[in-house]
């Protein structure tokens, strides 16, 4: 999971024979690489774009650009070579030339303006071989953007890698507040429903550790390559944005259906019997053919949407599958009862205030007058047959 690396694709998450996908496979692949998905600046400058002081200033500015690594070159209305020689003028030279009256101007002079330039505003074209799509391709836009372009000059960079650049950066912006409301609240309704304080923290590590894994598989299968074969799909080198965030809240959600079944079934037992070890196997006992079908019924699921043919969605089905599989088994049947085992009577304990707020706001679903319940405890607390249980 640790090398998870996102890009947003382009049109090779398609399957071959798709007209658009092996349409994009071939300008990336049997023309010039960049050549058709530049890293796209806007200048606008003060005053005229060809006034001779305008011209140098962007020139110096396309040179740095041009001296980055990944950038094999820079296109734009000044970037003229003399005919004679083969060798690029200088800014002074192209300066000239703009000088000239019209009419006096070297032929495709004026279209190569008219393409380039409108009113203010100067477009620059930065070629590189790296697709857009990949990581790297999308970590060129911040440097070119922390570049100063010159006094008087401001600044947009655009296209492709810029799009991927956008969206990587919000979802990196936004993605830590959805999680983290996520597990807050998650853990705040556990407390209310369990009374415990241990309960709800056991809960969301017990689901990041299956929501980790399946993150993992992701990346040793979509991003890696490994059983390309077995699934017919070709490997990206990276994993597509955005699919994790979907898979994480959903596996979230589904780990948690999961836990609150397996835990309500242990309380009633541990409010009953006050038996810790005997509890936990109760528990265990009347939910695992539950949840284990439960958890078939996702996988199948999930499972066919890895017969899609589009990356996006064969990702996420294989991804969530797997997530299930691990919860309902190696989290649900063996962790969570195993911690419990082992924790004992701190399963269920909260600090005195907190117990006597649950008493007030909690929403438990057992009965009070429950055999062996003491009648108005804190949900959750009763007597414990064997202290050391």
């Amino acid at each position: 999971m640790l090398r998870l690396q996102q890009g947003v694709p382009g049109a090779e998450i398609y399957p071959a024979g798709v007209e658009s996908r092996d349409a994009y496979v071939a300008l990336q692949t049997e023309f010039a690489p960049g050549e058709t998905t530049p890293i796209v600046i806007l200048a606008d400058v003060q005053g005229s774009p060809t006034d001779a002081a305008t011209i140098r200033a962007l020139a110096d500015y396309a040179e740095r650009v041009d001296a980055l690594d990944g950038i094999d070159r820079v296109e734009g209305p000044f970037t003229i070579a003399n005919p004679q020689t083969g060798a690029p003028f200088t800014p002074d030279e192209v300066a000239a030339l703009y000088a000239l009256p019209d009419g006096q101007r070297p032929a495709g002079l004026d279209a190569l303006l008219a393409r380039y330039v409108r009113g203010s505003t100067v477009r620059l074209d930065a070629i590189s071989p790296i697709p857009p799509a990949k990581p790297a391709g999308a970590g060129l836009v911040p440097v070119i953007r922390a570049l100063e372009p010159g006094d008087g000059i401001t600044t947009q960079v655009g296209g492709s890698a810029a799009t991927a650049n956008d969206f990587l950066v919000s979802q990196a912006d936004r993605a830590p507040w959805a999680v983290g409301l996520t597990l807050v609240a998650s853990g705040l309704i556990l407390f209310l429903l369990f009374g415990s304080l241990v309960i709800p923290i056991k809960a969301v590590i017990m689901t990041l550790l299956s929501i980790s894994a399946s993150f993992g598989a992701l990346v040793w299968i979509f991003q890696d390559g490994n059983l390309s074969n077995v699934l017919a799909f070709e490997p990206l080198g990276y994993t597509i944005a955005g699919n994790p965030i979907i898979m994480f809240s959903v596996i979230f959600g589904l780990s948690m259906d999961y836990e609150v079944l397996l835990l309500s079934r242990i309380q009633e037992a541990y409010r009953r019997t006050g038996d810790n070890r005997a509890s936990v196997a109760e528990g265990l006992a009347r939910t695992a053919g539950v949840i284990t079908g439960a958890a078939l019924i996702m996988i199948v699921v999930f499972a066919a949407f890895a017969l899609a043919e589009v990356i996006t969605i064969k990702s996420i089905g294989v991804g969530m599958a797997i997530a299930v599989a691990v919860d309902a088994t190696i989290i649900r049947v063996l962790l969570v009862p195993a911690t419990m085992r082992l924790m004992g009577r701190w399963n269920w304990w909260a600090p005195g205030i907190l117990g006597r707020l649950v008493d007030r706001l909690g929403f438990s679903h057992v009965e009070d007058d429950e055999p062996g319940a003491r009648p108005g405890a804190p949900l959750g607390q009763v007597q414990p047959k064997a202290p050391g249980a």
